[in-house]
């Protein structure tokens, strides 16, 4: 039996404890999961509506001869990988998919930086020359089409009739015309309209740059140049990984500017393979082979993303 002396004890020992937490039924984290899912629920049901649904129906009819909505499918197998693995045009379109991807990166990526480096170097008038630099990115990709094709025509064109007034009419080309050029002339276009946002993000990154690391080369002796290798392209490391991304992802959504300077043209010379997808979706009504061509190009976005994390991971450690 516990003594009289150990009770008032025990009786401040439980007027000290800390309260127990106890759960009752009007206690709200008790279906806190439930409140979670029913908000995210309207966000789920758009995904899977728009994104999830749209994923299945194509893989669903990469394997069907469909020709459209009125009419009937038929299963056929791996028939359609057979015809794609088979077409010339699909290989043709795919490594020119790179091509465009490469000319993307190197002219808008390239392009953006050499700007920043240069407004970045201004004493006056940054602000004009940010703004006035990013104002194509503003502009539609079918709108720089229609300005770039008129800008390329062979007679009344600006870089043609530029070239004659210059005395340089022998450097005067077909340029949407001629097989070798068609695809870089085009990309040119794109790029202008894209070169815009990475000068923003480099000229961003830019100023995280630390300046005494400048002052330091400076003291040091080190050239322009020097300067540009061991200080800015370092400090622009996060920067240049992101912008090479950025532009291999946005090079994959070369179909406006290529559908309206060109359309493929000429004998598929430009033909990317989102075009070539488009061709035989809504000209040809293939529905089967184009379903394959998308899931070609699913696979290519989701390796060329995969690979350049895995690169630029492995490199920043």
């Amino acid at each position: 039996m516990a003594s009289k002396s150990a009770i008032p004890e025990r009786v401040g020992e439980a007027a000290h404890a800390p309260p127990t937490a106890v759960r009752t039924e009007d206690d709200p984290t008790r279906d806190s999961y439930g409140t979670a899912f029913a908000l995210l629920a309207p966000a789920i049901a758009l995904y899977a509506v728009f994104s999830l649904l749209p994923i299945v129906a194509t893989v669903g009819i990469s394997f069907t001869n469909s020709g459209g909505f009125n009419t009937e499918a038929q299963f056929v197998g791996l028939d359609n990988y057979v015809r794609a693995s088979e077409d010339p045009i699909v290989w043709q379109s795919l490594l020119r998919t790179f091509l465009w991807l490469f000319y993307h990166v190197v002219l808008a990526g390239g392009l953006g930086l050499v700007l920043a480096l240069a407004v970045s170097s201004l004493a006056r008038g940054k602000v004009f020359f940010r703004t006035t630099l990013f104002l194509p990115h503003l502009v539609s990709l079918a709108v720089v089409g229609v300005i770039w094709a008129n800008i390329y025509d062979p007679f009344y064109g600006l870089l043609n009739t530029l070239l004659a007034s210059l005395n340089l009419s022998h450097l005067a080309q077909g340029w949407l015309s001629d097989p070798f050029l068609v695809l870089f002339s085009v990309n040119v276009a794109s790029s202008w309209q894209g070169f815009g946002l990475y000068m923003l993000l480099f000229i961003a990154g830019l100023q995280n740059v630390d300046p005494t690391l400048y002052d330091a080369a400076e003291v040091d002796g080190a050239s322009a140049w020097q300067k540009l290798i061991h200080v800015t392209l370092p400090g622009l490391r996060e920067v240049l990984t992101f912008v090479v991304s950025l532009a291999m992802i946005n090079g994959l959504k070369g179909f406006a500017t290529v559908f309206v300077m060109t359309n493929g043209g000429p004998f598929y010379a430009s033909e990317i393979i989102t075009t070539y997808i488009y061709r035989m979706a809504f000209q040809a009504q293939d529905h089967g082979l184009a379903a394959v061509l998308c899931i070609m190009m699913s696979v290519l976005a989701i390796t060329i993303t995969v690979t350049f994390n895995r690169w630029r991971a492995r490199g920043a450690t």
